[in-house]
């Protein structure tokens, strides 16, 4: 009868293998996963509309920022920067860019100062703000999607949309 407490030994190492889903000492391989999301194609049409209708005669028509946007104007302000790999748009969270376009920026090293950046609110839906934001995404290098993906996740909470 001892014989029959060994032989539980190879059938549990054999159920324990196939649960795992891997042999014992072979390595599992998966499938390549894109950590970030895809662009979908149909929405970064849509936004490039937007855009180029509401943001483009500030931000460029490629969204590469007002002649000068990185450097001080005499008033210590700066012009419209651009949205493309060379600006900062992409160390945002989603979060931050919806609640920019829709409510607008003023300057943020001056608290209560005048808006720079218009509010949009009241002039895209939030499907528009959405899209145009995924338009800008096309710009970015992987790395920079990768970023502002991670940025997202760590960000991740519901905003609020106004209820007119």
């Amino acid at each position: 009868m001892n014989w029959a407490r060994w032989i539980w030994i190879p059938v549990l190492t054999l159920g324990l293998t196939a649960c795992t889903g891997q042999a014992s000492g072979s390595p599992m391989v998966s499938a390549p996963v894109t950590p970030y999301s895809t662009l979908d194609p149909a929405q970064v049409a849509r936004g490039q509309q937007v855009y180029t209708q509401y943001c483009s005669s500030c931000h460029g028509v490629n969204a590469q920022g007002a002649p000068g946007w990185a450097t001080p104007g005499p008033d210590g302000l700066y012009l419209p920067p651009a949205h493309d790999d060379s600006g900062h748009t992409w160390h945002h969270s989603d979060r931050v860019l919806y609640e920019t376009v829709r409510d607008g920026m003023g300057d943020p090293l001056r608290p209560n100062s005048p808006l720079r950046m218009p509010a949009f609110a009241d002039k895209l839906s939030d499907a528009e703000i959405r899209v145009a934001i995924e338009y800008l995404k096309s710009f970015w290098s992987d790395e920079h999607r990768q970023y502002q993906f991670d940025q997202t996740l760590k960000d991740f909470r519901p905003t609020p949309t106004p209820v007119p």
